[in-house]
């Protein structure tokens, strides 16, 4: 038997059953529509019972408060006759309107409106003008010629509602009888479609026994192969450079390759079985908590996953390393997980070429505030010395010399502010704080103003609002001290830099936007690679990457966009920062 007959066989085989039950289900359905009509014209046959007992109810609840009035002469005795002849009137409406009525039926509801009014015109309501003006001048004979219509009232309405049960009790015989049938009905299809079923299923079953057995050799020569196959899979992952762990759906691990081995410090035999998280012991590098294994991650997620930045793997001997790794899913024939195959790598050699990098980042923004630092405090010094000397040397009035003092004073206030603002760049805080955006801005345009007008470069402040976000105060004092000396040196002699601070709901903005030339595309894509620079030897390539990696670190984004300027030139940096930010939070890649 090839494979088209047997999916021959197989379609058949799903079909036959199929028209079966659709053949039943057209049936079953005719049969139950027929019942359904019988139950929708017995629910109509128990609205109209119940709209005839709200109506004599009614009616009853006007005759007690109209004896009661006639009694007493309370009008609040009315209040139970008032008001409830046009509800009344609507029931019994509403069971005449009732679809499929029958004419009798119909004739008797007729009967007992026109009934029910002419005793309420005729009799109620002159008899209650006739007590209310004292013209009641016979009262038993009006209430005998009352008592009189009340009683055709009632006996219409007890026709009217004997008739009503007789339907009710018809449709329920109707309904019942219908039941029967679709239970006949579904009893002898079901029989005659099972051993219909059955035949053809035994004729095709043998078919598919011999084809079986015909398979089984066939079968143990792929096992076979299988085998091989999978041998050369292990002598692959046991070549290859990184460490790999694989586990069964359990987290259970069930290979290590030599690299792992020599990574976790576990042999295969002694992690085999055991937990990936004794094997795999992992922990954050700050916080030095542990860190979600790549196995939960990945059943969680169902995907691809990576692990959170900063993160250690402790050796079986108590030594450390720092890893970089990826998890992944290991799905059987039907796309079910059953295991979990993680990859990862030593990186403490790249962990620490990342820190010098970093550091001589900051030791070259160092460099280019040195010279702007000490003009800015010399000026100040300056004045100090001047007006020192003029104290000694001449004879002024009080008002003068406070004058001058106080302006020696202004000068050694801004000397005392860059001095500041020169520690704070690099004073490390090693928990997040509040940080003023508007005052970290202006006390770094303060330090660096003196740079910016010697490039003969116009620079606008837009910084009308305070901001709080939360970071670490040196590190954002880097990232900014970066990206507005880029600025200033990228606009041309006479052009302009704009800053720009926006607060957000959840955080704040700042947009940074000079006249230069604009940044082609190819150049845009490498712009925040390590080493890239623009600026020849004055650059070291490592600015942008740094101030990247930092607003990463603190939950923000750095965009570039140019040109900014409809005619083509101009570059905008926008960077925005969160409010609060989770420190060295797990950040899960694909």
């Amino acid at each position: 038997m090839d494979i088209r007959e047997f999916r021959r066989i197989l379609l058949l085989t799903f079909l036959l059953p199929i028209a079966a039950l659709l053949i039943v289900s057209g049936v079953l359905s005719w049969q139950i529509r027929s019942a359904n009509l019988a139950v929708n014209q017995l629910q109509l046959i128990d609205r109209n019972l119940q709209r005839l007992g709200q109506a004599q109810k009614l009616i009853l609840d006007q005759e007690t408060g109209l004896r009661g009035y006639q009694l007493t002469h309370d009008e609040q005795f009315l209040d139970l006759y008032r008001g409830h002849e046009g509800e009344i009137v609507q029931r019994l409406n509403d069971v005449e309107q009732t679809p499929g009525l029958s004419l009798p039926q119909t004739i008797r509801v007729r009967t007992l409106r026109s009934s029910y009014l002419q005793w309420k015109h005729e009799f109620a309501d002159l008899h209650i003008e006739a007590v209310r003006t004292g013209k009641d001048e016979n009262p038993a004979e009006v209430n005998l010629r009352g008592k009189a219509q009340m009683d055709i009232i009632r006996s219409q309405f007890s026709e009217t509602m004997q008739a009503t049960s007789v339907l009710r009790q018809q449709s329920v015989g109707v309904w019942q009888e219908r039941a029967r049938v679709t239970r006949v009905y579904l009893l002898v299809l079901s029989l005659l479609t099972g051993t219909l079923i059955a035949i053809y299923m035994n004729h095709q079953l043998n078919r598919v026994s011999l084809s079986f057995q015909t398979s089984v050799t066939s079968l143990q020569e792929r096992a076979d192969q299988l085998f091989a196959s999978e041998q050369r899979l292990r002598t692959t992952l046991v070549s290859i450079g990184d460490g790999v762990i694989v586990t069964d759906g359990h987290g259970l691990v069930t290979m290590l390759n030599p690299i792992a081995t020599e990574l976790t410090g576990w042999t295969i035999d002694e992690a085999f079985g055991q937990p990936i998280e004794d094997v795999f012991d992992i922990v954050n590098e700050e916080t030095r908590l542990p860190i979600e294994s790549p196995i939960a991650r990945v059943k969680r997620m169902d995907r691809v996953m990576g692990l959170a930045n900063h993160t250690i793997l402790r050796r079986r001997d108590g030594t450390e390393v720092h890893i970089d790794d990826s998890g992944a899913p290991i799905r059987d024939a039907e796309g079910l997980m059953v295991g979990v195959v993680i990859v990862f790598r030593d990186i403490t050699h790249e962990k620490q070429t990342q820190r010098i990098l970093i550091s001589n980042e900051r030791l070259a923004v160092t460099g280019r505030l040195a010279a702007t630092i000490a003009h800015e405090i010399h000026n100040p010094l300056d004045s100090v010395a001047n007006i020192l000397y003029l104290l000694r040397t001449d004879s002024y009035e009080e008002e003068e010399r406070r004058h001058l003092l106080e302006m020696a004073d202004q000068e050694l206030s801004r000397v005392t502010q860059i001095s500041r603002a020169m520690l704070s760049l690099y004073r490390e805080s090693r928990t997040p704080v509040p940080v003023e955006l508007r005052e970290l801005l202006q006390d770094l345009i303060s330090l660096i103003s003196y740079k910016i007008q010697r490039a003969q470069v116009t620079l606008e402040q837009i910084l009308p609002e305070t901001a709080l976000v939360e970071g670490y105060p040196a590190e954002l004092r880097q990232v900014f001290t970066n990206l507005i000396t880029n600025a200033y040196e990228a606009a041309d002699p006479g052009g302009s830099v704009r800053v720009e601070l926006i607060r957000l709901g959840d955080g704040a903005r700042v947009i940074l936007t000079n006249s230069g030339a604009a940044i082609d595309n190819q150049t845009q894509q490498s712009l925040f690679q390590p080493f890239f620079s623009t600026k020849g030897e004055r650059g070291t390539g490592l600015g942008l990457w740094v101030s990247r990696g930092i607003l990463s670190k603190h939950g923000g984004r750095i965009e570039l966009e140019s040109p900014a300027f409809p005619d083509g030139t101009g570059v905008k940096v926008t960077v925005t920062l969160t409010r609060k930010f989770v420190v060295h939070a797990p950040a899960e890649t694909a």
